[in-house]
């Protein structure tokens, strides 16, 4: 008898099914084209996409990349635009109660200074004038987002870049545009509605009965069908763990508004705090995908339209923001039986850093990675959901950081973001350590994406460090710091000057502009070095690799000088998860 499983099924479109399926028939038939898997995607005809733009984390590349898919047609067909990182905006304020920013950067030079973690300097001695935020002094980032640069040359192709980068995409065009490449590459699409889902006698799911094509037979079914969890969660009965009681956000407004100037694209993606939550603001090529992510407990519909449409001001004329509900937390065990969620189904935190199509890509690697035969060995499953869940427990933990450090005072709402939510003990416990030594990661820490620098970049924008007396701090030098950001300005200056203009860059890629290959500096918004504080002089730096502020080394780039009632929305079938809600 035949062990092997021959059929995967996918049940439900959307990112989460197309992407799934695009990587499952690359990687899983790449070398066994005698003998391929058959790959089967089920999507219900009566559900529309609601696609509201989409930014990603710097691992999307790499994905992209994998998959074999063209980086230009990408651009094209998503009307995607460069992310280089995340500007967060009023979430703190200052001692005169004004709104603070930071940029969450992508990129952050790596080196040890006087055998420590230069964020000692920082934090004993600050940054050079115009640098009082870390970012500014450990990545180029910040520089290059002020000056709307793109993280490219004119003459790169495919996927080569000077800085690390992810993108901005409309989430209906990308699933559009992978559904096309999976098709095409063999993907079997049933355009049909599952009316009922059969069992056998240990529970696993052993047909779906489709409403025009009849009994189906499946062996291992993957259930992207969004918040409702069609099969995971109705049929087989996994409960689903709210993180309600971690984060406030319950509901999501969204509206698409055109760009006032494109050629002012900026490449990155705004968070800005309001009263009762934050606003997202995604710049495509083609427009803009903005909304607000509120919690129903603070503002009812009609009042948080109200305060968006009021921060968007002359941006919006007559616009209707979309009501998402949006349901934050988890499954128990995303693999159950014969059966895997991905995506929505699985379960969502809420969209401040643009992790769903992150945990969408590793849910299937781990999915290959412990692939089973029909006996579904119950090791697999376990391993599994370890791993997913520690994944979601760690971005979950990530997120809860940028609210249980604010310091506003000026609402309800951020002051029991504060003072009355529950901070997991995972959390609480790296808060405490971090009273006593800076984040830092070393051989013996497992990071999924949100690294050292990413919670150093936060800890120290909100102030939550400043009153801190580090021991390791009797062993740094001023003289080391002042040198070390000479040399780190010199370098930015150098990297940064030949770069293009964003919106030049994307119209080069899109083919719509006979810009010169030569070019290599921006026409408007270009660089320049001295309004940040360059600064002649300095030592040499050791030659170290880029760390992208979410965790992945980028090996490619060196840094060396010689180089109330709840409305409820039924959503079925079509995965939610942040691709259509950011």
């Amino acid at each position: 008898m035949d062990n092997q499983i021959n059929e995967v099924t996918i049940v439900g479109g959307g990112t989460a099914g197309w992407l799934t399926a695009a990587f499952l028939v690359r990687f899983m038939n790449l070398r066994n084209k005698d003998n391929p898997t058959k790959v089967t995607l089920i999507e219900s005809p009566n559900v529309p996409t609601i696609g509201v733009g989409e930014a990603t984390v710097p691992t999307m590349p790499a994905l992209l990349k994998s998959l074999g898919i063209s980086e230009k047609e990408f651009f094209i067909r998503c009307n995607a635009s460069f992310k280089l990182g995340v500007r967060f905006t009023n979430w703190n304020h200052d001692d005169k109660g004004r709104a603070t920013s930071f940029i969450h950067p992508f990129e952050a030079i790596r080196t040890q200074l006087g055998g420590q973690n230069p964020a000692y300097h920082f934090h004993k001695y600050g940054g050079p004038q115009g640098r009082k935020n870390l970012d500014d002094c450990m990545a180029f980032c910040g520089s290059a987002i002020r000056a709307k640069l793109g993280p490219k040359l004119l003459t790169h192709g495919d996927y080569e870049s000077k800085l690390n980068y992810a993108y901005h995409l409309d989430a209906g065009k990308f699933a559009e545009f992978l559904r096309e490449v999976s098709i095409e590459r063999g993907v079997n699409h049933v355009l049909d509605d599952v009316e009922e889902v059969e069992q056998d006698e240990r529970g696993f799911i052993s047909a779906l009965k489709l409403q025009r094509q009849g009994r189906r037979p499946v062996e291992l079914v993957i259930d992207c069908t969004g918040f409702k969890g069609v099969i995971i969660n109705k049929v087989l009965g996994v409960p689903f763990r709210d993180y309600s009681k971690y984060l406030l956000n319950n509901r999501a407004l969204a509206v698409q508004i055109p760009h006032q100037d494109v050629r002012q694209i900026e490449p990155c993606t705004n968070s800005t705090a309001l009263g009762a939550g934050w606003v997202w603001r995604v710049p495509l090529y083609n427009r803009i995908g903005t909304g607000y992510v509120f919690s129903s407990h603070f503002r009812t519909d009609d009042e948080a339209r109200e305060e968006f449409l009021n921060h968007l001001g002359d941006e919006v004329k007559d616009a209707d923001p979309r009501v998402i509900p949006i349901r934050i937390g988890r499954m128990e065990r995303a693999w159950e039986k014969n059966c895997i969620a991905i995506g929505l189904s699985a379960g969502f935190i809420e969209p401040l850093e643009s992790t769903a199509i992150y945990m969408i890509d590793n849910f299937v690697k781990l999915l290959l990675l412990n692939f089973p035969d029909k006996s579904f060995a119950p090791v697999l499953a376990k391993r599994f959901n370890e791993t997913t869940e520690k994944m979601m427990q760690t971005i979950r933990d990530f997120i809860i950081l940028h609210y249980c450090t604010n310091n506003r005072e000026d609402s309800d709402y951020w002051r029991t973001a504060r003072e009355e939510m529950v901070i997991p003990d995972s959390l609480k416990d790296l808060l405490e350590e971090y009273r006593h030594t800076l984040p830092i990661n070393t051989d013996f820490d497992g990071v999924y994406l949100f690294n050292y620098f990413s919670y150093n970049v936060v800890l120290f924008a909100k102030g939550y460090l400043k009153d801190v007396q580090y021991p390791a701090e009797r062993f740094i030098a001023r003289e080391d710091w002042d040198k070390r950001m000479a040399e780190f300005i010199r370098y930015e200056q150098k990297e940064l000057a030949g770069l293009p203009n964003h919106y030049e860059l994307l119209r080069k890629i899109r083919g719509e502009d006979d810009i010169p290959a030569q070019h290599s500096g921006a026409s408007f918004g270009g660089f320049n070095a001295a309004a940040f504080g360059a600064q002649p002089g300095g030592i040499q730096i050791p030659q170290a690799t880029v760390q992208i502020g979410a965790g992945q080394i980028k090996p490619s780039i060196k840094f060396a000088l010689k180089k109330d009632k709840k409305q409820e929305t039924e959503v079925d079938q079509d995965d939610l998860s942040g691709s259509h809600i950011l």
